[in-house]
């Protein structure tokens, strides 16, 4: 599994192991070889924002527990919970297919959801840690915060791990660090990993392993999480740089899109690729500060000039080819949410007045006919936003303390609230589990720029 976590994978995994018991844990085991009667004992602690028991001064009655390891069945498991208090063992078959779970506590007026990020048993450490929290809620983390505060910078998952570079007031020390999502712990890499201060930054994922982070005030490079001493500078083309887009395409690497030198919009396209190959590419036409998202292996690429035109770069293609019939006019720092296959929508950003857009444009039917059309009114449009990679979220941005998601239902599209942070969030980060759950770091809160971190749940879960 090419992840950080091998780097700190159990050594000895028939050796039982055991950090601490807690109430509201789970232990999960699993017989390590068939003539060896040791266990693999892997705790998993459930807790609320302060590290505490999530179930305390609730009338929850039940745990309940829902298992998958690797394409085999869903396993389901309940115990009872007594006066907020609960113990699980539960039994593994593996330790080396990846482990995907659910949980939920309930009772008559309660319900608190949790799950981790799917992982490896033998490659955690033997410890997991999981923040519950009511269904459409966040809850604030204060038990763990990230090394020092950052504002506008990349948070990018890569495994059960997730790199966070740069941003606004990070401090000389602490340009990189890793967020441990297992155990949800924020680490500096090795010592001896010494970057110039980065700035604002972005970040997207290349593979499961590098990420191609792009700096205003720094040379774009190359982060290998299974080499993280070694950041590889890239060159990419004319231009690119803090008014080109970044989007990670599945499958073929990160892309760097147009961008401006001496104040003139680029054409330029840069296509990274695993192990730092760099793929030059053409914009039909040059755009500084356009938006994008990945629809599938095409990219769609909106703005980013006067006349708000788009164009979309089919996979395999050298050139992005125009999108008849759409002039939007200036829409800058507008997000592009996609829903990763065949629609988007192109929403908020400021006009040439300097005025936040309420006004949407949609399109449908990408990449074949790719139609535009007036969408809903954003009517809480803000900036500094974050458009949460592989998600249709739009999390926190000035003064606001909002997480929306663009919703589509057969011809329809409109924008939901989904739950509130519990302070404002203006360019923070964030990383999404595959089953729904993500969380938000940093960001500035209109007082001062904030390093700690808060955990969101949706409505329900998404299903084993």
């Amino acid at each position: 599994m090419p992840l950080l976590a091998q780097r700190e994978a159990v050594t000895q995994p028939h050796a039982v192991i055991r950090r601490f018991l807690l109430i509201g844990i789970l232990l999960f085991s699993a017989l390590a070889c068939d003539d060896d009667v040791a266990q693999f004992v892997f705790e998993a602690r459930i807790v609320d924002g302060e590290n505490g028991n999530p179930a305390a001064e609730t009338d929850a009655t039940t745990l309940g527990i829902e298992i998958q390891e690797g394409d085999g069945p869903v396993r389901t498991f309940e115990y009872p919970v007594t006066d907020g208090s609960f113990d699980a063992t539960l039994e593994l078959t593996t330790v080396s297919l990846p482990t995907r779970v659910r949980v939920v506590i309930e009772g008559p007026t309660t319900e608190l959801l949790t799950a981790p990020p799917a992982f490896v048993a033998a490659a955690s450490g033997g410890f997991l840690r999981m923040v519950a929290a009511e269904p459409s809620s966040c809850e604030l983390v204060t038990f763990d915060s990230m090394e020092g505060p950052r504002a506008y910078f990349g948070m990018v998952p890569s495994g059960t791990f997730a790199l966070i570079a740069g941003g606004i007031a990070a401090s000389e020390g602490d340009q990189v660090e890793f967020f441990d999502a297992l155990q949800w712990e924020s680490r500096p890499f090795a010592e001896d990993l010494v970057l110039s201060e980065l700035g604002e930054t972005r970040a997207a994922s290349i593979d499961e392993g590098e990420i191609l982070v792009l700096s205003a005030d720094a040379v774009p490079f190359v982060f290998d999480m299974l080499d993280p001493r070694d950041p590889k500078p890239v060159v990419l083309h004319t231009g690119a740089g803090p008014r080109s887009a970044l989007v990670s395409v599945p499958g073929a690497g990160a892309m760097v899109i147009g961008g401006e030198i001496g104040g003139e919009a680029q054409s330029g396209i840069s296509l990274v690729a695993p192990g730092g190959t760099v793929t030059s590419l053409q914009l039909s036409v040059p755009r500084s500060g356009p938006s994008a998202v990945a629809l599938g292996s095409d990219v769609l690429i909106v703005g980013g000039n006067a006349e708000g035109n788009a164009e979309l770069l089919r996979e395999s293609s050298t050139e992005g080819q125009p999108i008849a019939s759409v002039a939007d006019g200036v829409r800058e720092g507008g997000l592009l949410v996609g829903d990763g296959q065949s629609r988007a929508l192109w929403m908020g950003g400021e006009g040439s007045g300097g005025a936040l857009r309420e006004d949407t444009v949609r399109f449908d039917g990408c990449p074949s006919d790719c139609v535009s059309s007036a969408g809903p009114s954003w009517t809480t449009a803000r900036t500094g936003a974050l458009q949460l990679a592989q998600s249709a979220l739009v999390i926190g941005g000035e003064g606001s303390q909002l997480v929306e998601e663009v919703r589509w239902s057969g011809g329809d599209v409109e924008i939901r609230t989904l739950a509130e942070l519990n302070v404002p969030r203006a360019g923070a980060g964030g990383i999404l589990f595959e089953s729904g759950i993500f969380v938000v770091a940093g960001g500035d809160d209109g007082t001062s720029t904030r390093d700690d971190m808060e955990l969101c749940v949706p409505g329900e879960l998404s299903p084993l």
